[in-house]
């Protein structure tokens, strides 16, 4: 029986993969895309095959369920090098209370570095067609508050609330156009935003060796407007897969792990994706890591490693991935994970 379960969720991740390509590609359909950013090292390396995979206090930003497992105070710091000159920055904190679940509160922050403002003028004032305006004072950062309760030893599930906020600073509209032609009357307007969004997480131990499936609805919220432009957070439904392999094959192997993991996406703004990554871990210490994504216009293939230490009796890892960025320089990301 747990077989034929297994095969039919293959079955419909395999579906939902070869059926996307079939699709228009829907682009430009969300905002705040920075929220679609993977974080963690580890799960980055791993092709950010990570619903399923991803354990620790850095679950928050990936499926809140597995937030359940967190014993005590865990704390998680990543930075993300990411496209054009950008970091992202994500900081996360979970307390288990046992039998009262667990809960926790997470800081997303994009750093979109110095952004030089322009104004559109004739020749004739500056003869390449603009000046300069000055610096723009852009942010985005997204804060969230989650919870998560296992059921039984084998399942659980949680959620997290979002409070997001985006300034685009200063910017004129033409609001009105003058009988001269071309010439129009111009509107300063604040061009801001605050709203709110939720993830959704549930987490299940299927009971053959360390098989897990887990299912998480990240990003949802209601509908945003800029102006004539209406948008809403980079909504996407992941299904994925876990196991370590090693033991199928080395059942009473105590020092090497072979975690492998696969994850398939609907966005919102985009054709069905796929993620597949694997980890070797030798002496619950040391970590080698590789994945891949399909149907990525920049993003592909990614490596990475990781390392245990314990530090004035608090352990921890520390963790590094490369992700190779087509037309772009390489993303590199750090993530070190406290455990108090």
């Amino acid at each position: 029986m747990k077989n034929k379960v297994l095969i039919l969720v293959v079955a419909i991740m395999v579906c939902v993969y070869t059926n996307g390509f079939t699709q228009l590609k829907k682009v430009g359909q969300s905002g705040m895309t920075y929220l679609a950013i993977s974080l963690g090292a580890r799960e980055s390396a791993m092709g950010n095959a990570s619903v399923a995979s991803v354990r620790g206090v850095q679950s928050i930003f990936y499926n809140p369920a597995i937030l359940a497992e967190t014993e005590g105070f865990g704390l998680v710091v990543n930075q993300v090098t990411w496209l054009a000159d950008t970091k992202v920055y994500g900081i996360g904190a979970a307390y288990g209370l046992g039998a009262y679940g667990t809960f926790g509160m997470d800081l997303v922050y994009m750093d979109y570095g110095t952004i030089v403002g322009t104004e559109r003028v004739d020749k004739a004032i500056d003869p390449r067609g603009f000046i300069v305006t000055g610096n723009l004072d852009v942010q985005d950062y997204a804060i969230g508050f989650a919870y998560a309760y296992a059921v039984s030893d084998r399942f659980s599930f949680g959620a997290k609330f979002k409070i997001v906020h985006e300034d685009l600073g200063d910017a004129a509209v033409a609001v009105k156009e003058l009988e001269t032609v071309g010439q129009y009357e111009y509107e300063d307007r604040h061009w801001s935003l605050n709203h709110w969004g939720f993830d959704f997480g549930g987490f299940y131990q299927v009971g053959f060796h360390d098989l897990a499936l887990a299912v998480a609805f990240q990003n949802f919220s209601g509908d945003m407007k800029y102006w004539s432009e209406i948008f809403q957070m980079p909504l996407v439904l992941r299904m994925g897969l876990s196991m370590d392999v090693a033991t199928l094959f080395m059942p009473e192997n105590k020092e090497i792990e072979i975690n492998t993991a696969i994850d398939a996406l609907h966005p919102i703004d985009y054709t069905e994706r796929v993620h597949i990554g694997a980890e070797f871990v030798y002496m619950k210490m040391f970590a080698v890591r590789a994945g891949y994504k399909f149907n990525y216009d920049v993003e592909n293939f990614s490596l990475g490693l990781g390392v245990k230490f314990d530090y004035a009796g608090y352990e921890g890892t520390f963790d590094y991935a490369y992700t190779n960025a087509e037309f772009f320089d390489s993303v590199n990301r750090i993530s070190v994970n406290f455990a108090f």
